[in-house]
């Protein structure tokens, strides 16, 4: 085991390589191995990300990307365009997101929603890529690759991976920060100038994104790069001011105030969003957790890790200041709730502790014999948390789709139970606005899709609870499955037939546990359905309803005696007895 007794080599002048170590004796199907294992969970979260995204105006996106959109397409003016571009929205100033919303509109005249998840989750993925890349040896990036791997793509971050209008936000916004500290730790003028364009790109990203500035003036006081620490203090002083100047708080917050019950508040909320990712969510638990965290960032830095990790050391304390400045500002307007999107900061700086505890114990002749022991935990705390927090993760889902599906039902926002704007008025103006002009056009929720190989089946038990027609839309919802067999999400299919034209489309699920406790099917929880779809991309003619339920002999389906007459006005006609 590696004391302190044990000398270590110093690092190269302006190398991220604090370690330089030996060849260990694994094979190469160890190291393959370890490899496959850190992109294993990668790879199934992103596969799940990819799957739920959909290009639905979700929540702030209305207000943050929908209406800027239309500000652009109206044609503002330069100096409009930049105090749109800088403006405060509850506390922060996007500007890298609202650059993005411009960028796309400028290229493709309108805005899409499943893009922007794509580019918020590849900034996460940028991160990892950045952090493992500057490392150094194949040993040492290893160590590092898995508990990030483990820590940072599981279930708990579902709204950040899921919804761009947070991805594109508090993903992006680690990687800037990780970006300005891994330029000023290469120790070069280049990398300076690096270094201040990300932390001033992460301060107008959102606002814990300033603190980039005294993490990376700290980084430059212990180096004793005093030249290069005046510049950086000149312009961390300009990037703030400018930040500040005609800065408001959005009114309708709560805060926290700095009387002795407010300063309890922040301080137990911030220890509870410190601990909240490895407590997986346990309110009691959480703070003793997040004080652990402080602990451990303590020891580390006592025994060397201040010069030894001059990338992994400033950014696990930048994402520990982030949290509680997030603290001052949310403890109060969060109610205490331990928001998912907030939550990555936390699984960065517990990532980084373990990296620095596993650096601070790994001999250079046996670099994983911490390493391999420490794996099933991290394997176990991934797997747990994915299947702590699936249900959260399907409720969003869920609650964004349904009131997507009743959008398409009605045209309109806030028929439902669930919404897509808290303002549904707002909303529904913004949406048809949009679609007038080109803008953009809400999705179809059901979308058509080719079952060749589906045979008829007399097994399924269905049941239609709603089925609307009119100008506007079609719009069925009821619930089907075939008994003793577990109903996965997105395997209900709608089935129209007239004659010899057969139209199969897919729905949305909806969690039913009314049904599963009527039927005592416990595997039927997602066997509710809707489907909503614009009479402009539906055929016309007089259509029997089935269900077909995907399996993976290509499916089957049941014809019923309930009708969707699509032509002229439209009605439906719902069998009785049914």
């Amino acid at each position: 085991m590696l004391s302190d007794a044990v000398p270590r080599p110093a690092a190269a002048k302006g190398s991220l390589l604090s370690l330089p170590v030996p060849r260990s004796g694994m094979r190469p199907v160890g190291w393959l191995v370890l490899a496959l294992l850190a992109a294993a969970p990668v790879v199934h979260i992103l596969a799940m990300s990819g799957e739920a995204a959909r290009n639905i105006v979700y929540w702030d996106e209305f207000d943050t990307a929908l209406a800027f959109v239309l500000r652009l397409h109206d044609g503002v003016g330069a100096a409009d365009f930049f105090r749109d571009l800088f403006s405060v929205n509850n506390e922060h100033r996007m500007v890298t997101s609202r650059l993005m919303f411009a960028v796309g509109y400028w290229l493709t005249g309108t805005v899409n929603f499943e893009v922007l998840s794509a580019v918020g989750n590849a900034s996460l993925v940028a991160l990892c890529a950045v952090l493992v890349a500057g490392a150094g040896t194949a040993a040492r990036r290893l160590r590092l690759a898995l508990p990030l791997a483990f820590l940072l793509f599981q279930l708990e971050h579902y709204e950040n991976f899921f919804w761009s209008g947070s991805s594109i936000d508090h993903f992006q916004v680690v990687l800037l920060a990780a970006g300005a500290i891994t330029g000023l730790a290469r120790g070069t003028r280049g990398g300076l100038v690096i270094g201040a364009l990300c932390a001033l790109l992460a301060g107008f990203t959102l606002a814990h994104g300033m603190l980039a500035w005294p993490v990376g003036a700290a980084m430059l006081a212990v180096r004793r790069r005093w030249r290069d620490l005046g510049a950086w203090l000149a312009a961390g002083a300009a990037a703030i001011g400018l930040f500040l100047a005609g800065f408001q708080s959005n009114q309708a917050h709560q805060f926290a105030g700095f009387s002795g019950r407010g300063v309890v508040a922040i301080f137990h909320y911030w220890l509870s969003l410190l601990g909240a990712v490895p407590a997986l969510g346990h309110a009691k638990l959480a703070p003793w957790v997040g004080a652990a965290l402080l602990g451990l960032l303590a020891w580390v830095a006592a025994r060397g890790a201040v010069r030894r990790e001059p990338v992994a050391l400033p950014l696990a304390l930048f994402a520990v200041g982030s949290l509680a400045l997030i603290a001052v500002g949310r403890a109060e307007q969060s109610g205490g709730v331990l928001h998912s999107r907030y939550l990555v900061l936390g699984a960065l700086a517990w990532a980084l502790a373990i990296f620095m505890v596993l650096e601070r114990w790994s001999h250079p002749r046996r670099p994983f014999m911490l390493l391999v022991p420490a794996l099933p935990v991290l394997a176990a705390f991934n797997l747990a948390a994915n299947h702590a927090f699936a249900a959260s993760a399907d409720s969003w889902i869920e609650c964004r789709d349904r009131a997507a599906s009743r959008f398409k039902q009605h045209g309109a926002d806030g028929l439902g139970p669930f919404k897509l704007y808290p303002v549904p008025a707002r909303s529904t103006q913004l949406l048809q606005e949009a679609e007038r002009r080109g803008v953009y056009r809400m999705p179809p929720v059901s979308e058509p899709r080719s079952y060749p190989d589906a045979k008829p089946s007399a097994r399924i038990s269905y049941f239609v609870d709603e089925m609307t027609v009119d100008a506007q839309a079609a719009f069925v919802a009821g619930w089907a499955a075939i008994p003793k067999h577990i109903v996965k999400r997105g395997t209900v299919h709608l089935v129209l037939q007239d004659g010899d034209r057969r139209f199969v489309f897919t729905t949305v699920t909806v969690s039913r546990p009314d049904v599963v406790q009527a039927t005592r099917e416990s595997g039927w929880l997602h066997a509710g359905f809707r489907f909503a779809r614009r009479r402009d991309n539906l055929p016309e003619g007089l259509f029997q309803v089935g269900f077909l339920i995907e399996n993976s002999d290509g499916g089957e389906y049941i014809m019923t005696a309930h009708r969707l007459d699509l032509r002229g006005p439209g009605k439906a006609l719902l069998a009785t007895g049914d």
